[in-house]
């Protein structure tokens, strides 16, 4: 006979299994929930078929006629908004501010929840967000100060370009050390050395392949970590957690050490720590804050010019366009931020890059903090929500002619700029992205100055694809580019 215990337990396993698979009234439509899984495994093989879970979730879209689908992991449900208006409405309602805390979210803040500035949440979050914010503005960040750094790196990708003479260049990771020193700069008031901070990038870059804003496999299915650590991408972000730690914590050593220069951002953490009572100005509060400093700064806006670099080698006359504006407004003088204002094209031609080449095509992920609907559907409490941004930029109702690459679009019929309000690279609302101050800047700054100087040809006359690889963001595939001075 079987035994009592037994018995209940599998009764209990039984029902278990059924209830979660029984949706909500309501609930926007989408595929399938098995039990333990939910929708896991068919995102995933749809994923594999599509190339990127994005692919995938605008595949089920399309599949359910719907711009909010329904899905469920094994341990949450997600709900995904297709379309501007749905988008808007996550981005600006104050019942999507929150982040959740999920076994992603929690690695990836090195084990920690509600830590941080990007994944926490409440009060918590109100307060880093503005120290972050009021601070960093103190030590220079946002101002002339900022414009010089980054001057000052444009100057050595230069260099490292004339080094080369003439050969091929993989430029995108150059970049992508570039923009992190120039943060790094306000935060810890140095430059990372150059072999950790190419190992960091490099583990930046596998995390973008393995991992999605949905966290991934790892995410939607946490206990595959037991039995497929490699596959399931745990044994990478723990490398990386480890490796990232080491930077954080020489840093803070060298700060309460008073072995660095100047003020910057640590300094100040530190300063407040000592100073006030508040509990949660730890610090691990401020390694998390670093981690996040790192993670945001580490790619978006090498992305955006690995594809802006990319669209000029494939189009030989818009590159001689940038170069007459080049040279009638600036000269040989080195570009600033408000030269944008009068460099029309180049400008025009920069936001036509983000908008054709969705370098994030997911925003991040939400947390539901109260029951409510969406285009109709009704969307529980406690609910992960997340956004797609890259069908927006080829919604026919929004752009003329939204496949076909266009800088003109953004200029109006008296020749002016126009700043679209539909590219949202940066974010909206209170969680917009608090350094796109410095992204902007590091890519018309160094976007101007490598076309001030040099024509980009393709390398060994092969042309570049320019189809991205699409993980949590979306990366250039590897090209490299002949560079050759103009005058």
């Amino acid at each position: 006979m079987i035994p009592t215990f037994l018995l209940l337990f599998l009764v209990t396993l039984i029902l278990y299994a059924f209830i979660s698979t029984i949706k909500p009234k309501k609930f926007p439509p989408g595929p399938a929930w098995y039990p333990f899984i939910g929708s896991s495994g068919i995102l995933r093989r749809m994923s594999k078929t599509y190339g990127s879970e994005w692919r995938a979730w605008l595949e089920l879209s399309r599949q359910y006629s719907t711009s909010v689908l329904g899905m469920k992991t094994s341990t949450e449900l997600v709900i995904v908004v297709f379309g501007e208006k749905n988008v808007r409405q996550v981005f600006n309602d104050k019942e999507f501010d929150a982040r959740p805390h999920n076994f992603f979210s929690q690695l990836r803040c090195l084990g920690n929840k509600n830590m941080g500035i990007t994944f926490a949440n409440g009060e918590i979050w109100k307060q880093h967000r503005q120290f972050a914010v009021k601070n960093l503005k103190h030590v220079g960040y946002g101002k002339t100060v900022m414009e010089r750094e980054i001057q000052n790196e444009l100057s050595r990708i230069l260099k490292y370009i004339e080094e080369y003479n003439s050969k091929p260049i993989n430029l995108v990771n150059l970049l992508s050390e570039s923009v992190v020193n120039v943060l790094w700069k306000y935060v810890a008031g140095e430059r990372i050395e150059e072999v950790k901070l190419k190992r960091l990038l490099d583990l930046f870059r596998q995390r973008g392949k393995v991992f999605s804003v949905a966290g991934g496999m790892l995410n939607q299915i946490p206990w595959c970590r037991f039995f497929v650590p490699k596959l399931s991408g745990y044994s990478l972000i723990i490398k990386l957690n480890q490796d990232i730690s080491e930077i954080i914590e020489e840093a803070i050593e060298k700060h309460k050490n008073n072995k660095v220069e100047g003020k910057d951002f640590i300094y100040t953490f530190l300063d407040e720590m000592n100073a006030n009572k508040n509990p949660t100005f730890t610090e691990q509060q401020l390694k998390i804050v670093c981690l996040d400093f790192l993670i945001a700064g580490s790619q978006t806006s090498s992305n955006v010019l690995g594809f802006a670099l990319l669209r000029a080698i494939k189009s030989q006359e818009i590159q001689q366009k940038i170069f007459e504006e080049i040279d009638t407004v600036i000269g040989d003088r080195t570009p600033c931020r408000s030269d944008s204002e009068r460099l029309i094209y180049t400008s025009a031609f920069l936001q036509e890059v983000q908008r054709y080449y969705p370098v994030v095509p997911m925003a991040g992920p939400r947390l539901l903090q109260q029951d409510t609907s969406i285009d109709g559907y009704l969307i529980p409490k406690g609910s992960t929500v997340l956004m797609s941004l890259g069908d927006i930029y080829f919604d026919p109702e929004l752009w003329d002619e939204p496949h076909e690459f266009k800088p003109e679009r953004f200029i109006d019929e008296s020749g002016m700029l126009k700043n679209s309000e539909h590219i949202y690279t940066f974010g909206l609302g209170r969680r917009r992205c608090p350094g796109d101050s410095l992204a902007k800047s590091f890519i018309f700054i160094t976007f101007v100055g490598i076309l001030q100087k040099y024509r980009i040809y393709v390398s060994n006359g092969t042309v570049p694809s320019d189809v991205p690889l699409i993980g949590i963001l979306a990366t250039p595939k590897p090209y490299t580019a002949e560079f050759m001075l103009r005058k």
